[in-house]
């Protein structure tokens, strides 16, 4: 999503990096006539490692050798909205999303402080232009830049995570499906929840980083983070949402327990999602599918194209 880092001239396969609060997981994925498959993962432990040192023996025990990766970024500072313009000129347009990012900055930040970047969807059309916004903290992107750059690799491009998770999802599943579906993904880690709603690659309804993960809910604060989705929940039926047709809940803290406080607060049925089961495997790669709920971020990432 953040363009002004991509490479408009890679050829070889990008590679996913998801650096969690206590696991990191790298993947390689290709993909070919409508279908993805996993050519190389590894997953590693964070708890008492160093992150640069990790990442290093992880890529070099699965042979990637490539250094254009993809990294994800995840805060609930992150900002990501869609917008939608009558026609205008470049010029204006760029205008107008800068003030729509103005509007959406949040928690005091000055606009200065944030890196801005936009797509344009394809289903823009002479009626309306329709698109992306992206707002990220620099500080932020530039600490994940740096961290990336000391292990030797290259950046290609920085994407928000529930961007990330939707790609994965829509790539692997979502597309499939005869009739358009709003669906919402619950991406559950150690010390932060993804949250996004969504109908198809051009239509995001909310995309939404929550400071609480699995960790916190196991201490107590299982009201807090299900105010957190409820209140989610209230903006996107605000802006358009009117059913969730499904609801997935993945991520290395989805469980059982996580699955009934989410089906309270969200009023309607949840599925656990396992990203492996809609995957091909590559020749002689071996992934235990219990590892799969952690992997959907990072398969994103990777299916992460340069445009």
């Amino acid at each position: 999503m953040i363009t002004q880092l991509i490479d408009r001239f890679i050829t070889t396969p990008l590679v996913g990096i998801d650096l969690g609060s206590s696991v990191l997981k790298v993947v390689e994925v290709t993909r070919a006539e409508g279908r993805v498959t996993l050519r190389r993962c590894a997953v590693g432990e964070l708890e008492g490692e160093d992150a640069t040192k990790l990442l290093k023996r992880l890529l070099s025990r699965v042979g990637i050798t490539t250094s254009h990766v993809v990294l994800g970024i995840a805060s609930p500072e992150v900002i990501v909205r869609p917008f939608q313009f009558p026609p205008m000129p470049k010029k204006e347009l760029s205008h107008a999303i800068q003030l729509e990012a103005e509007q959406a900055v949040l928690n005091g930040h000055a606009l200065e402080e944030m890196a801005v970047d936009w797509h344009l969807f394809e289903s823009s059309s002479r009626e309306s232009v329709r698109g992306l916004l992206a707002v990220v903290p620099k500080s932020l992107l530039a600490s994940h830049l740096q961290w990336a750059r000391n292990t030797g690799l290259r950046p290609t491009v920085v994407d928000v995570e529930g961007l990330a998770l939707w790609n994965a999802y829509w790539a692997l599943r979502g597309s499939r499906d005869v009739a358009p579906k709003t669906i919402l993904l619950v991406n559950i880690g150690k010390s932060k929840t993804n949250f996004v709603i969504a109908k198809g690659p051009d239509d995001l309804i909310l995309v939404r980083d929550l400071h609480l993960g699995g960790q916190a809910i196991s201490k107590g604060q299982e009201k807090e983070w299900a105010l957190e989705v409820h209140d989610s929940l209230a903006y996107a039926r605000s802006h358009g949402l009117r059913t969730l047709d499904a609801v997935y809940m993945t991520g290395g803290g989805s469980r059982q327990d996580l699955k009934m406080l989410l089906e309270s607060a969200v009023a309607a049925p949840v599925e656990f999602w396992n990203p492996l089961k809609n995957i091909a495997r590559g020749p002689g790669l071996s992934v235990e599918e219990s590892v799969g709920p952690l992997l959907a971020i990072a398969i994103g990432l990777a299916l992460r194209q340069p445009t």
